[in-house]
């Protein structure tokens, strides 16, 4: 088969294999599920009622959601649809008492959208998101709006996959496509892209931006399109700026030319400064050190006038959360993978990681983690300085999600090269992702499992037998009662995806073989 048509075969199947796995994702969660996702959608609905960001000091927060989030805790609303975000360990009982149906799908009406209730501490993000995206979805109900943000998110995370795919096939040749494949097997990654939120959008921006820069543009056109990726990325969300430290690594070995440097550094600066701005005009903070405005806006989170609590980070606590997330991190709800579990997962691919490492494509994944690292460690000391001026903002440093915003990077740079050497390594994290999905999340999703009945694996139990959870009137979908199906898509373009590129790979390597003994002639 020639090489043009395995490469359009592959990335068609990339494309099947990703969207089937998103998909699947999509379908199961419950209402309000992934991370603050309904204080996303309270932005949102607040955007598109008003045509305008809010501030952190106004209430923007409408009725309806704060019922969702109430009917998540004792004495809620049984009528409104509760938010698992904000259910915890209660959402077995919430579940349970609504006899297994815990979707509303109901018109909004005038008065469930104000007048707003309380303030929302996510209107500490940039605009950017919120903006191109409110307006998009009509007021309908509560579950229309759900899935049409969140197909969005879908939509960018697929975008991401191609991107980060692209990254690996200019790196490793045929076999980077797989990357792609792999990084939706990831299931921190899909808990942290699939939701309504600016984080599939953001995870988007600087994967593309990447991709570009790792293309090495010359012409003009390609060169604005790489400032202009940057431009969005560094305004949509402020964890993609230490992946900006990768640029001088990659223009230094393309010799780029001093008109791309400074066209993209210019509008990265004016990103950057345009960031401060709006966030320093729109949040508001009780800390002395910010009177008027934060231009971090992580640390204007408004909260209301009380004791604090504790002043100090739990450095322990960090560590412990960051290394649970790189395995797995659940959502809210807190389901994990025990430690034992998180070696089993981890220490096999690790250690084929290490042995397959490749220099020349270190450096850049090296870069971008410890750039992330100092971000994450000023996030920590920022946060601990608000607390002990009286603010109320939460120790910051445990997000272990974001640093997944690291992938079209770490994936092509540090797991591909082992994945490219042994083929039981790509097989080993789908079935992983299969065991965590399908034996514990979905069945978290469900109501079937608790904390108060955890495993040898998970921190919420017991353990079930795959393909076996009844999301039907729990995930807010489309398709909830078709997640099987929907896998055996997804592994069956993963298997026809894998096996292509390793023919192409072989035939890649017979062809360099060729060419040098050609070269080289005895």
């Amino acid at each position: 088969m020639p090489t043009n048509s395995r490469f359009k075969i592959a990335y068609a199947l990339l494309i099947v294999c990703a969207a089937a796995r998103l998909l699947l994702q999509m379908a199961a969660l419950p209402p309000y599920a992934g991370l603050d996702e309904v204080y996303h959608v309270a932005r949102l609905a607040f955007v598109r009622a008003e045509h305008r960001n809010p501030t952190t000091t106004e209430p923007s927060i409408p009725p309806y959601l704060m019922a969702s989030i109430a009917a998540a805790h004792e004495g809620g609303a049984p009528t409104a649809m509760p938010a698992m975000g904000e259910a915890g360990d209660r959402w077995p009982s919430i579940v349970a008492a609504r006899g297994g149906h815990v979707l509303v799908d109901r018109p909004l009406a005038s008065a469930d959208v104000k007048p707003y209730v309380v303030r929302n501490y996510e209107a500490q993000q940039t605009s950017i998101y919120y903006s191109l995206t409110a307006r998009l979805v009509p007021l309908r109900s509560a579950v229309f709006e759900l899935r049409f943000w969140r197909l969005l998110s879908l939509l960018f995370a697929l975008i991401t996959v191609l991107a980060t795919a692209e990254i690996g096939r200019r790196w490793l040749g045929p076999i980077g496509i797989l990357g792609g494949a792999i990084l939706v097997s990831l299931p921190t990654w899909e808990t942290l892209v699939l939701r309504a939120s600016n984080d599939a959008f953001s995870c988007m921006l600087v994967a593309v931006a990447i991709a570009i820069s790792v293309a090495a543009p010359r012409r003009a056109l390609l060169i604005a399109a790489e400032a202009l990726a940057w431009g969005l990325a560094l305004n949509a969300k402020m964890y993609t700026w230490p992946l900006l430290i990768v640029l001088p690594l990659l223009w230094r070995r393309q010799k780029a030319g001093k008109a791309r440097i400074a066209a993209v550094s210019v509008v990265s600066l004016i990103a950057i400064v345009l960031t401060f701005a709006e966030l320093s005009a729109r949040t508001s903070t009780e800390v002395v050190q910010y009177p008027g405005g934060s231009p971090l806006g992580v640390v204007a989170l408004a909260h209301q006038a009380g004791p604090v609590n504790e002043a100090n980070a739990s450095i322990s606590e960090i560590v412990r959360v960051t290394i649970a997330s790189a395995a797995w991190t659940s959502g809210q709800h807190n389901d994990a993978l025990r430690p034992a579990a998180i070696a089993l997962y981890l220490g096999p691919i690790v250690i084929a990681m290490i042995v397959a490492l490749r220099r020349e494509n270190v450096a850049p994944a090296l870069l971008a983690l410890g750039a992330f690292a100092i971000a994450q460690t000023y996030n920590v000391i920022v946060c601990v300085l608000a607390r002990r001026a009286g603010s109320q903002v939460p120790i910051g440093g445990k997000e272990g999600w974001y640093w997944f915003v690291l992938v079209p990077i770490v994936v092509p740079a540090l797991l591909l090269p082992a994945l490219s050497r042994w083929r039981l390594a790509a097989w080993w994290i789908v079935a992983w992702d299969v065991v965590i999905t399908e034996v514990a999340l979905f069945h978290d999703f469900a109501g079937t499992s608790s904390p108060a009945h955890g495993s040898m694996l998970f921190r919420w139990g017991p353990l079930h037998l795959p393909f076996t959870a009844h999301l039907t009137g729990i995930g807010v979908g489309p398709l909830a009662a078709w997640t099987t199906f929907i896998r055996l898509i997804h592994l069956g373009a993963f298997f026809g995806l894998e096996s292509i590129l390793q023919k192409s790979t072989k035939a890649h390597l017979r062809l360099n073989d060729r060419n040098t003994d050609t070269a080289h002639p005895n």
